[in-house]
């Protein structure tokens, strides 16, 4: 009788224990446990509506999705850190501003009044940065006083209700703001570049020296003060960068809609931050992932979605956001009393 092979049955149970390990992995992590939730609210609209489930429905929340979505990704580098910052939606919106007024009444080209609008919107953040870090003051205070400042400014430097960027002079500029309103493989550029951003951030923050350094700060900053990071320049780069992309996300909803408004971004802020705490993304700091933050995001969508589609109140939609981020806020508590200490 032919005697079993032992190598191949030594490959076949480490081939069962990797995929065990992976299958293990995937279930354990926080983007599965947001996936799920997410799974059952579409599951359960589409039983009472099964076009709740149609790609044109879907096709128009990743329409409105990515604004939000970038602008989720940019407070996810400030939650990180352990600190909040509630003025993005403003900034987001003085992004768009900017950039809509002076190719509007200015008549600048396209590329330096982006750049113009990137500068102050990176300027908040420098703002936000010195008054939190720096000079100490309580993060939610310090960028409340910062929101309300930018949202006073951009009605200051916009002289007409709406910017409208249809029937522009310079071809270049017409070209290039209608490039945003063609559909590329089914959506518009926005989509796309919202993908390129998360997929670049996740490889930041999961694969580099400077992720590890940044979740580090948000950990335990006296830990990572005595392994020689910098805690407070890291802390001021998580501002800066969070305005650069609430600033991405203005823009582009200016672009999509060719109009600028001083009201672009309001209500942004507490959407984000709901999309990053039930995405994963801890409020005490030092835990959390980009593809967590599109799944969050992505839920509250699909939530407020689902109350429309379900014909309840549309005020209702205020109701679910807040149920889903303090129930995402209690697991973030239970998750942090379950935790070792240092």
């Amino acid at each position: 009788m032919a005697q079993a092979n032992p190598s191949k049955n030594n490959r076949g149970v480490l081939a069962g224990i990797r995929s065990n390990h992976v299958y293990q992995t995937i279930t354990r992590s926080d983007e599965f446990s947001v996936f799920l939730p997410l799974l059952f609210i579409v599951l359960l609209t589409t039983l009472f509506r099964p076009d709740f489930l149609s790609a044109r429905n879907f096709s128009m929340m990743f329409t409105e999705i990515p604004f939000v979505a970038i602008t989720a990704l940019g407070v996810s580098f400030v939650l990180m850190t352990g600190t909040v910052d509630i003025s993005t939606g403003r900034v987001a919106g003085l992004g768009g501003i900017m950039m809509s007024m002076l190719i509007v009444e200015h008549s600048w080209g396209v590329l330096p009044a982006i750049a113009v609008a990137f500068l102050a919107c990176m300027a908040v953040g420098v703002v936000n940065g010195i008054l939190v870090v720096k000079l100490g003051m309580n993060d939610f205070v310090a960028t409340m006083g910062t929101m309300y400042m930018v949202h006073g400014l951009r009605h200051i430097v916009i002289h007409n209700p709406e910017l409208s960027m249809n029937n522009l002079a310079d071809p270049r500029t017409a070209g290039f703001i209608n490039f945003f309103k063609t559909r590329y493989l089914g959506m518009y550029p926005s989509f796309w570049i919202m993908l390129i951003l998360f997929a670049g951030v996740f490889i930041l923050i999961k694969k580099s020296m400077w992720g590890r350094r940044l979740l580090a700060c948000g950990d335990n900053r006296e830990v990572a003060r005595l392994a020689g990071i910098n805690v407070d320049r890291m802390r001021m780069e998580a501002y800066f960068i969070c305005t650069i992309f609430c600033c991405i996300a203005g823009i582009l909803q200016t672009l999509d809609m060719k109009l600028g408004r001083p009201e672009t971004g309001d209500g942004w802020e507490f959407r984000a931050i709901a999309g990053c705490v039930v995405g994963g993304v801890s409020l005490s700091g030092g835990k959390g992932s980009p593809l967590g933050v599109l799944i969050g995001v992505t839920l509250v969508f699909v939530a407020e979605s689902a109350i429309i589609f379900l014909g309840m109140p549309d005020t209702l939609r205020v109701s679910v956001k807040g149920a889903v981020m303090a129930a995402a806020v209690l697991f973030d508590i239970f998750r942090q009393s379950r935790k070792v200490p240092a």
